[in-house]
């Protein structure tokens, strides 16, 4: 590498994204005090020292329908390549969300700008097909699970496996757990309800995750339901799909999911990255995930999914050991009796809790896998 201080752009669409992008960013810094970050994303990265195109993450929560948003994005894009075009950095940093750098990337090869994708798309879930376009857009591939780096290397895709993220800011988990014979015993459950974080997953959730509180309440009265919202957006979220139901021992937190399940028996949630987490901190839990019946019986033959299990914990441990009900096409009487089903079991509890934290335990990886993303980084520039 010249002594020039290289440009290295970042992309991301999602807060999540925008927490990762950012980590990234400190840890590539530390390495290359004289980099210059620059991109589309959000707070988090502009806190970092990324000069900000457009903060994307905040109008991938607030806008409406896809039609809302359609000529927002057409707009941001168009004026995001001309400005790669024009800038022409050292590296291209997509960092998950597809929809945006899939284009992106493909206008930083346009224009020879090797690329680095961090987080990427879970083709091997859906889409097989699409690893082709992973090989053709990228030069690395930084993988966040640990059988990613082999599936990508067998279909002709330069990976690396880096560490997963998100347990770069998950503390390890203090003993002992919450009692599940006491709660089992004395009915004195803390639930979990996690509707997810986008205003079409809360609303599409919430009806059930209320329908279920409210049968646990039924079923042992001592139960306390806690539902976590990302931020304050979402809370609104939560507060509207509600229609001013929301019983008496259900409590909506913001900003505190972490807390919640340190203290939670039994999770109740909608299925993502948030399912990781649950597992961290040893927490039995119910995985859903609402789709619409009919286009997912038009399009989900389309899509290939390749996998028996589509939860990520059951993914990443090859069998089920959480239950999961997805597809979820709304009705709400199978995530109730799912959800009953399990706290009936205390033996069906600390199994789970076992295999949960055995599959997450290599997810956390030292050094953290922001700095091992960095080095990577650092030898393609070298390169």
């Amino acid at each position: 590498m010249s002594d020039k201080p290289v440009t290295i752009f970042f992309s991301a669409a999602e807060a999540s994204g925008d927490q990762h992008a950012a980590n990234l960013i400190s840890a590539i810094a530390r390495r290359l005090p004289t980099a210059r970050f620059i991109g589309v994303g959000g707070p988090k990265m502009a806190a970092a020292g990324c000069e900000l195109l457009a903060d994307l993450t905040v109008k991938a929560s607030m806008l409406g329908g896809p039609i809302l948003k359609l000529g927002y994005w057409l707009r941001q894009m168009a004026r995001i390549k001309r400005s790669m075009k024009e800038l022409k950095p050292d590296l291209h940093i997509p960092v998950d969300s597809p929809a945006l750098n899939w284009h992106l990337a493909k206008n930083a090869k346009s224009i020879g700008t090797p690329v680095m994708y961090y987080i990427a798309p879970q083709v091997w879930a859906w889409a097989p097909w699409r690893v082709r376009k992973v090989a053709r857009l990228t030069d690395m591939v930084a993988c966040i699970l640990p059988f990613e780096e082999r599936y990508f290397r067998d279909r002709g895709v330069n990976a690396t496996y880096v560490g997963h993220p998100l347990f770069d800011t998950l503390e390890p988990v203090k003993e002992p757990l919450p009692d599940l014979a006491e709660a089992w015993s004395e009915g004195t459950w803390n639930v979990a309800l996690l509707p997810g974080s986008r205003p079409g997953e809360i609303s599409g959730h919430m009806p059930a995750l209320l329908n279920v509180a409210e049968a646990i309440k039924r079923r042992w009265s001592r139960a306390v339901c806690t539902i976590t919202a990302h931020n304050d957006v979402g809370a609104k979220n939560i507060h509207a799909a509600c229609k001013g139901r929301l019983p008496a021992h259900v409590e909506v937190v913001v900003g505190k999911t972490r807390h919640v399940l340190k203290n939670a028996h039994i999770a109740v949630a909608v299925s993502g990255t948030v399912t990781l987490e649950v597992a961290h901190f040893g927490v039995p839990m119910v995985i859903f995930y609402r789709v619409n019946a009919i286009g997912h019986k038009v399009v989900g033959p389309f899509l290939g999914i390749s996998t028996p299990h589509l939860a990520l914990v059951n993914i990443l441990a090859g069998k089920r050991i959480v239950p999961e009900l997805m597809p979820w096409y709304g009705r709400i009487r199978p995530v109730r009796e799912m959800v009953m089903d399990v706290m009936e079991d205390l033996g069906c509890l600390y199994d789970m809790r076992e295999a949960m934290r055995e599959v997450t335990s290599p997810l956390r990886t030292t050094p953290l896998a922001s700095d091992n993303a960095a080095e990577l980084a650092v030898r393609m520039l070298n390169r």
